[in-house]
């Protein structure tokens, strides 16, 4: 897509080459992808105000898009 190509060898300097590199990996021959790094902004105050309450971080992951679609299409179909 030109218009993508804005951004072409934009880096912010997060991802190490080993990170580029598993992304890499995980393409299929004559594929591209981009890697996008973002930041929640709401997090930070919401970490601070749990840690300076006493808080810890135990866990941490993502709920996959697909589990968060289809568990929005099972409460429509229940209602």
């Amino acid at each position: 897509m030109a218009e993508l190509a804005v951004f072409e060898g934009a880096s912010s300097g997060l991802l190490s080459d080993d990170d580029v590199a598993e992304a890499a990996g995980a393409l299929e021959a004559g594929t591209s992808a981009a890697l996008l790094v973002f930041e929640n902004s709401w997090a930070a105050p919401f970490a601070a105000a749990v840690r300076r309450s006493g808080g810890q971080l135990v866990a941490s992951g993502r709920i996959p898009v697909q589990a968060v679609l289809t568990a929005l299409d099972a409460t429509e179909d229940a209602s």
